[in-house]
């Protein structure tokens, strides 16, 4: 069960970053637009939240787990600010996350691709 969660959000990650790397405009046109509705912002945040918490929780045995752990981190307290900040601040924050000069997205994309690839690799070596 563990290694299809993880390869789940292995593919995810890797189709963001491949979508990131080669259409950043479109990709950030379509992430745009998913998050414009706030019940749909909820949503993304807590599933985003809970891929992270399993991350910090269910990479026992997977190599690089400090990796595993600081990204579940990071992740759980980008979704923490995002819940409990103010709306004024919130929206600031995601106005600024998509008003980036295209190859921060190109960069951001080569992250998720990477994460991605290593997360195959420890789930490979289970």
């Amino acid at each position: 069960m563990r290694a299809f969660l993880f390869s789940c959000v292995g593919v995810v990650w890797f189709a963001l970053g491949l979508g990131l790397i080669i259409a950043p405009a479109w990709m950030v046109e379509i992430l745009e637009r998913l998050v414009s509705d706030e019940f749909r912002l909820f949503v993304l945040i807590q599933v985003g939240m809970v891929i992270n918490l399993a991350l910090v929780i269910g990479t026992a045995g997977l190599t690089f787990r400090a990796l595993w752990v600081v990204v579940g981190c990071v992740g759980l307290a980008k979704g923490l600010f995002l819940i409990g900040a103010p709306l004024g601040r919130r929206e600031a924050v995601l106005d600024w996350w998509f008003k980036r000069p295209f190859w921060e997205y190109r960069v951001r994309g080569f992250v998720l691709v990477s994460l991605a690839t290593t997360l195959a690799y420890g789930i490979i070596s289970l």
